[in-house]
């Protein structure tokens, strides 16, 4: 019998068959670690899959909040195996060269959004396709691995070359795109709102939305509420630019700085300070 001690969407359940080898391990926190490779892999990928402890602690620190199920691990599957798959608890993709890692943070970041935290419709893929991508982007500029301006400006000609035939992330023209079209605009939105409001309030950002919305579905209203609220600043068109224009925003950068409501009023406020 197979049982999780948290409820998981049912997109993110997969079942495996096969000759696999269980390795184990214990990661942050005393948090158990399973994974299962190929019998005839195991040496090939258990450098890899040594890395997962470190993985965790470093997206537990980004996001503020500790990794939401009572277990984690990978699975790679027999044979040649291209894609990816955030399944919940074992993420599921291929491990044999050094570029398979940032794929490993991805689908670790997604436990968090688009696992722990649903999404109410399809509309809102962007919650976790544009959390993962992100996340994975600042992971390969700390370890060096492609620096972070590089990616951004990468995913932004890739937005401004695209959204006119796939539609915004928030209204996709065709069904079919909504794991390909939602990652770079779901980015550049998060990577602009950390530039206005600063790391420090950015992360804040990200855990209230994280616990407020653990093992529930949220929308990008949800989201959206709660980037106003933490601030004290009003953020809906900004992120409403991104979610749902029909043009690419102007290129994500820390000015010009949003309204800050109080009470019923609104008034202008200068760019804000880095935290």
């Amino acid at each position: 019998m197979y049982d999780t001690r948290d409820p998981i969407s049912t997109e993110v359940v997969q079942v495996a068959v096969g000759s696999y080898k269980k390795i184990t391990a214990t990661g942050p926190g005393g948090l158990p670690l399973r994974s299962y490779v190929p019998a005839d892999q195991a040496d090939k990928t258990r450098p890899y899959v040594d890395r997962i402890g470190k993985q965790i602690a470093w997206v537990q620190k980004m996001i503020g909040s500790a990794y939401p199920y009572e277990t984690y691990g990978v699975l790679v599957p027999q044979g040649d195996y291209g894609a990816a798959l955030e399944a919940a608890t074992l993420s599921t993709l291929g491990l044999s060269t050094p570029d398979d890692v940032p794929t490993m943070v991805h689908e670790l970041v997604h436990q968090y959004f688009g696992n722990a935290v649903s999404l109410k419709s399809w509309d809102d893929m962007w919650i976790s396709e544009g959390h993962a991508s992100y996340y994975t982007l600042r992971y390969q500029d700390e370890k060096k691995i492609t620096p972070l301006k590089e990616s951004v400006e990468r995913a932004y000609e890739y937005d401004q070359e695209n959204r006119s035939e796939t539609g915004p992330p928030g209204r996709l023209k065709d069904p079919g795109d909504v794991l390909g079209s939602t990652n770079a605009p779901g980015l550049l939105m998060l990577h602009g709102l950390n530039q206005q409001v600063g790391e420090a309030t950015f992360q804040k950002i990200e855990k209230t939305f994280f616990e407020r919305f653990r093992h529930k579905a949220a929308s990008t209203q949800d989201y959206i509420n709660v980037a106003n609220e933490v601030p004290g600043r009003d953020f809906s068109a900004y992120i409403k630019s991104w979610i749902y224009g029909a043009k690419t925003p102007p290129y994500p950068t820390s000015a010009p700085a949003p309204t800050q409501t109080e009470g019923h009023k609104v008034r202008a406020v200068g760019p804000p300070s880095r935290a």
